[in-house]
């Protein structure tokens, strides 16, 4: 099903019967400048039938036409119209891959400037939370990540920030303040061991945690960045995809 959800198309995926639990806000990815729902259907329905929940998929605005912070308020956009349309936060949880990773916590901040209340619980896949390409990582694994880069993920900075800090919170969550980090709702990240942006994730929860706050990192072996998108085909990617399950399934509940 398709429609607007904050003035923006959404994708909506839903399970095939069944009371629902409430709705997953997901972002895809694409470096902020590619990428489309879509590409995030079949994880969407897994999570669907598992949760008992609805998805929304918005596609949100791109750079170069669209660049920051087009993103951050068009997914912010979408989270206060869950709210408005009656769905309360303590039914909501929000997440993403890649891109779409970090920009899920993006609108989490943003909604706390905004004064709104933080919902269920949030994850992150593959997440990219800083913008300034700095993580040990990228060195480390340069010659096990066959997607991602330096190179690559610069030139997708670039296009996106057009001349705005990358250490702007809602670009790169990972500066966020500590009493942002520790006000954001329970999360579950996962990373592959072997991807450029595994540091990524293992210095956000760090900070997180040092803040207060809870979050918890799945670094998986063997795997390669976002792997979770292809549970059509991929023992691994339905484990993982479980485990993202089981973690919001908690939260709900």
């Amino acid at each position: 099903m398709s429609g607007l959800l904050g003035g923006r198309p959404v994708r909506w995926v839903r399970p095939p019967d069944g009371a629902l639990r409430g709705t997953h806000l997901h972002f895809h990815g694409g470096g902020y400048r590619v990428g489309t729902p879509e590409l995030d259907v079949p994880l969407a329905s897994h999570l669907a039938r598992r949760l008992r929940v609805q998805v929304a998929l918005p596609a949100y605005r791109l750079a170069p036409a669209h660049p920051f912070p087009a993103a951050v308020e068009d997914g912010l956009a979408a989270y206060g119209a869950l709210l408005a349309g009656g769905t309360p936060a303590e039914r909501i949880t929000v997440g993403g891959d890649s891109a779409g990773g970090g920009l899920a916590f993006a609108v989490l901040l943003a909604a706390q400037e905004a004064g709104l209340p933080a919902p269920a619980a949030a994850i992150g896949l593959s997440p990219w939370l800083d913008l300034t390409l700095t993580a040990a990582s990228f060195e480390r694994c340069a010659a096990t990540d066959p997607l991602l880069g330096r190179d690559s993920l610069g030139d997708s900075a670039a296009v996106y920030l057009a001349g705005a800090d990358p250490r702007t919170p809602t670009a790169s969550p990972l500066f966020a303040e500590d009493k942002a980090l520790a006000a954001l709702p329970p999360a579950l990240l996962q990373a592959s061991r072997d991807e450029v942006l595994c540091d990524d994730a293992v210095r956000f929860a760090e900070r997180v945690k040092a803040a207060g706050g809870a979050c918890r990192v799945e670094l998986w072996p063997g795997t390669t960045h976002c792997w979770q998108l292809s549970v059509a085909t991929s023992a691994e990617a339905v484990r993982a995809a479980d485990s993202v399950a089981e973690f919001l399934t908690q939260h709900f509940d």
